[in-house]
């Protein structure tokens, strides 16, 4: 749904466009959520690990509680804050989060927990701007083992909202320059490939909406480590675009 014309707004706003597919496995344990005040907009992507239920519950009100709370507080406060909802549960879920809060004329402000990710476009390059807090980048950065067992981990998660701190929570802030920031679950981060990802971005700059259906029907089936099962997991994005300034490249 791209949110920039739900009340009129005009050129001088972010443009956003969100969409989601649920997985191989239902149902869906990610979610998303978009929450706009003036020219300011806050967004954000969660991804569960698993479906139990209680996860999935998770899921459905996590987004506006860090997208609502980010809007007031800040991204960091958001996610302890919603992370502290995981201890109403009898089985604490597992879940990565991703927040940005753009507006026009100020960098765009990600907060991150866990392996949701934040790209940003320059009508050029992509560039990751998180880094997935997993075991096996846990294991590249400190070295002494070997690339080929650290990819084996980098489906574990270390950290996620149940761990949300202002220790544990990264933040980074994409330059005004970039004109165009994609939130993702692992489920595209995983199962896209980043040229697909920048040819993508080349084709629909200037058309979030059209990008973020893209981009998660571009996610591919994948075959299980462990099982080697054919699974496809759950797909998220939020695309945020800045408005228009006349001076892109591409």
């Amino acid at each position: 749904m791209d949110h920039s014309s739900d009340h009129g707004l005009s050129t001088w706003q972010v443009t956003v466009g969100s969409a989601q597919r649920p997985g191989s496995e239902p149902p869906c344990a990610d979610g998303l959520h978009v929450h706009r005040k003036g020219h300011r907009v806050c967004a954000v992507v969660v991804d569960g690990a698993g479906h139990h239920e209680e996860v999935v519950d998770l899921a459905r009100h996590a987004p506006s509680t860090i997208a609502l709370t980010g809007m007031v507080m800040g991204g960091l406060v958001a996610l302890i804050t919603a992370g502290r909802m995981t201890a109403a549960y009898d089985r604490p879920p597992h879940m990565s989060a991703v927040f940005a809060s753009m507006e026009p004329g100020r960098p765009c402000s990600v907060h991150w927990v866990g392996d949701c990710r934040a790209y940003g476009w320059d009508g050029n390059k992509l560039t990751l701007y998180s880094q997935d807090q997993t075991m096996g980048e846990w294991l590249r950065w400190n070295g002494g083992v070997p690339i080929e067992i650290a990819a084996t981990q980098d489906n574990w998660a270390r950290l996620g909202l149940s761990q949300a701190t202002e220790y544990t929570c990264r933040q980074v802030e994409i330059p005004e320059s970039v004109s165009l920031v994609l939130l993702v679950s692992d489920g595209v981060s995983d199962q896209v490939d980043l040229e697909r990802v920048e040819a993508l971005c080349r084709e629909h700059q200037r058309a979030p909406q059209a990008l973020a259906d893209a981009l998660v029907a571009a996610a591919q089936i994948t075959v299980d480590r462990e099982t080697g099962r054919a699974t496809r997991d759950d797909a998220s994005v939020v695309a945020l675009l800045r408005p228009s300034t006349g001076k892109e490249q591409g």
